[in-house]
């Protein structure tokens, strides 16, 4: 056998050599400790081989542990140990593990320069990016290095080049390779010289499709696939601020939250029209030359968000941009929406967020994640077959039949912003991934009523995005996958088509996902991935995704914080008529809000009567200082529709610094004034809900089976005047009613049971 492969033997072992010449003697060195370690022969022994072959004496034991049992090899000794150990290696050793021991020996060597160069605070970060990159054009063989050798490099790299934040590294270094960050290296758009990272939302796609891809049991017809993308490093937003001499405004967070407000209009103005280091241009310059006219997305990647406890969900800008006409013409719209994704680290929400979770003075720079936007063209429209979000669990269950840990999923045709956004009157499809085709309507009439009508997409003729009716997205060319996502009203019901042709008039189509969530797995497939993602976080997850009609699309994951498990609620039966003030029978989750001494009330009636949009705007933000003035009390918000609704005409614009004090805030719906709550449950403004600890509650008041006490809400004492003299003039439109000074001292109290959909205020 010697014969035969130790020609082979020395070829490889020499070409090794060549190849890495800095690397000879260490290459010998480790083919001896292969032979030490699998007991072939010991170093010891092969010594005194090498000693004899020499013809100098062996080396004796001197037994005497206060002094050293050997001699330093001299070069001689070395390059016969290494003629020798060749033997037995041509001997003991297939042609595959001397291959083996070469690969992994080398790889040593490079992962130690990378790791070295990780290791290092003052490197800039393209430094260590084209070191990664070589490491990563290394020969990809099936020798890996051991894991425990590769951990720490693992470890410096991602804290280097994605986020510093200990939770996330302490699950990503389990699942990202040095490789998988070198890929995500080779895609920086950033300056010479600086340190940056790419921030929390572009490194939760990164981890979060790396690890689904390391599970075989999810379902084949659904593979994750995450959109190509470019991370704009976080540290550029230092240099773009220094550069236009704006470095002042990052002291815009100590401000009054009112003058945080007041002055965001003017920030965004600036901020828009600066400009950008030449280099970063020159690069983005280069990205719209690689990818044409395909419509793009840039979304915030703050170092700060989608961490563990704090996702700051919907807090930052994320812009779309149709990446239509010349290249100046795109280049330059791609810089603006980058602009607005900077000024949004200074709007009042965020501000707000970093104050309530004592982050203030954290320093935060802003990476950027700029993605092709998942879809297929029809007509002059861009925009993907269907999208939504996911969560690992469903904190609001219609049906006992559901369980919280299957988790939810609310399903838009079109772009994703309807799902996770309180838009105007249409409603996403909620599904309980554990029962995919149970609704919480009824009948066909409440399906068509809560079915979604608008569609989001991109006008690449007009270059921008809009909100389009869905007979006009029909009328505009083939539609991918819709005879799984639409069905068709006949004869008082709702039908799936027969076949995939959907032969009906525009008006009679609905969005339904009846065919996509009854006859394929993509249900399934969701709530197994998600199950795979909460064990990899440890705690539970929700993910952005997207589908073009042929491909499924990861776009985002972030670990959530959930509500407090809650105790059985008891609602009390023995509440005296008079005591009671509302009461509600569905979406009902459990939880106890005690000894509210403030009510917040925008009647509905009256609402719909405001004249002006103007003073509409005013109301919220009336109640925004009314979350300030009462920051110290307990005190619950009682409005129309939709709080929060971008559409301004079904409820009260607030955005998270007008409501984070609160307790509770409740939705009320009148059938005549046509405020219809959309349960907001999977929205960014629920998530601001959960991780607040505020209580949500919708009411029907004209439902027969419940209790909405009108005297209460109408001849109680307006207290707004006391609280906020200067807006006196707008009590008619908003009461603020003082529970004490109504009940003879008593409070107000909330019981709402999950379990039995029970919920009832009362005084006591």
């Amino acid at each position: 056998m010697a014969g035969t492969l130790l020609p082979k033997a020395q070829e490889l072992i020499a070409s090794a050599k060549n190849a890495c010449p800095h690397l000879s003697e260490h290459i010998d060195m480790c083919f001896v400790m292969e032979l030490h370690n699998r007991g072939i022969i010991t170093f010891d022994k092969l010594y005194n081989e090498a000693r004899a072959a020499l013809g100098r004496p062996p080396r004796e034991d001197i037994g005497d542990p206060n002094q050293a049992e050997g001699d330093k090899l001299d070069r001689q000794e070395r390059t016969t140990v290494a003629r020798l150990a060749l033997r037995y290696i041509a001997r003991h050793l297939t042609r595959e593990e001397i291959e083996r021991i070469i690969d992994v020996t080398i790889k040593r060597d490079a992962l130690k320069e990378v790791d070295e160069l990780a290791r290092q605070s003052t490197l800039p970060t393209r430094v260590l990016a084209e070191r990664v990159a070589r490491f990563a054009q290394l020969p990809l063989k099936e020798y890996p290095l051991p894991p425990e050798e590769v951990l720490g490099t693992r470890v410096a790299l991602i804290r280097s080049l994605i986020s510093d934040q200990l939770e996330f590294i302490g699950i990503a270094k389990n699942y990202l390779r040095v490789r998988d960050i070198a890929k995500v290296a080779s895609k920086l758009i950033d300056v010479a010289g600086g340190q940056g990272r790419i921030g929390g939302k572009a490194g939760g796609m990164v981890l979060a499709s790396k690890i689904l891809t390391t599970f075989k049991d999810l379902h084949p017809e659904w593979p994750v696939h995450t959109p190509e993308s470019w991370f704009l490093r976080s540290d550029v937003l230092g240099v773009f601020l220094e550069l236009n001499h704006l470095t002042g405004y990052q002291s815009q967070k100590y401000k009054p939250i009112d003058q945080v407000r007041h002055e965001y209009p003017l920030i965004k103005g600036v901020l828009r029209n600066s400009d950008f280091p030449v280099e970063v241009v020159q690069q983005l310059r280069a990205v719209l030359r690689e990818i044409g006219t395909h419509p793009l997305i840039v979304r915030s990647s703050s170092l700060l968000e989608d961490r563990i406890g704090t996702a700051f969900s919907g807090k930052y800008a994320s812009v779309f941009v149709a990446n239509q006409g010349e290249l100046e013409t795109r280049l330059q719209a791609l810089l603006v929406a980058i602009s607005e994704v900077y000024a949004s680290t200074l709007a009042p929400d965020p501000v707000a967020y970093r104050r309530a979770h004592n982050l203030l003075d954290y320093h935060e720079d802003m990476g950027v994640l700029i993605q092709k936007v998942v879809g297929t063209q029809v007509g002059r429209y861009f925009l993907p077959a269907f999208a939504g979000v996911a969560f690992s669990r469903n904190e609001y269950r219609w049906s006992p039949r559901i369980r919280r840990e299957d988790g939810m999923m609310r399903l838009v045709m079109g772009l994703g912003t309807r799902a996770v956004d309180r838009v105007a009157s249409d409603y996403p499809r909620m599904v309980a991934l554990g029962l995919p085709t149970l609704r919480p309507e009824t009948t066909a009439k409440e399906m068509m009523r809560y079915s979604q009508r608008t569609i989001d997409a991109i006008n690449l003729e007009a270059n921008r995005l809009e909100s389009v009716p869905l007979e006009e997205i029909l009328a505009a060319g083939e539609f991918p996958m819709l005879d799984r996502i639409v069905a068709i009203a006949r004869d008082d019901g709702l039908y799936p088509p027969m076949g995939t042709a959907v032969r009906a008039e525009p008006e009679d189509v609905f969005v339904t996902f009846d065919k996509l969530l009854a006859n394929t797995s993509f249900a399934e497939a969701m709530r197994r991935m998600l199950v795979r993602l909460e064990e990899a976080y440890g705690s539970p997850v929700d993910v952005e995704f997207a589908c073009d009609g042929q491909k499924f699309f990861l776009l985002q994951c972030r670990a959530l914080a959930s509500g407090a498990d809650v105790a059985a609620v008891h609602v009390p039966d023995d509440v005296p008529v008079r005591d009671r003030l509302f009461s509600a029978s569905c979406y009902v989750r459990s939880g106890l809000v005690a000894d509210i001494e403030y009510v917040v009330y925008v009647n509905s009636h009256v609402y719909d009567r405001v004249e002006t949009l103007e003073q509409r705007y005013e109301i919220g933000r009336i109640v925004g200082r009314l979350n300030q003035a009462l920051a110290d009390k307990r005190f619950i918000l009682v409005g129309p529709g939709r709080w929060g609704s971008n559409d301004i005409r079904l409820g009260v614009r607030v955005g998270y610094a007008d409501i984070n004090r609160t307790r509770m805030l409740v939705e009320v719906a009148r059938d005549k004034s046509g405020y219809i709550p959309e349960v907001s449950f999977g929205t960014h403004f629920f998530q601001d809900l959960v991780e607040s600890g505020i209580h949500y509650l919708p009411l029907y008041p004209d439902d027969p089976d419940n209790i909405f006490n009108d005297d209460f809400f109408l001849r109680a004492r307006n207290v707004l005047p006391d609280l906020l003299p200067a807006d006196a003039a707008m009590d008619r439109y908003l009461r603020v009613m003082h529970v004490p000074e109504y009940a003879d001292g008593r409070l107000l109290h909330v019981a709402m049971d999950g379990e039995t959909d029970r919920a009832l205020a009362y005084l006591k």
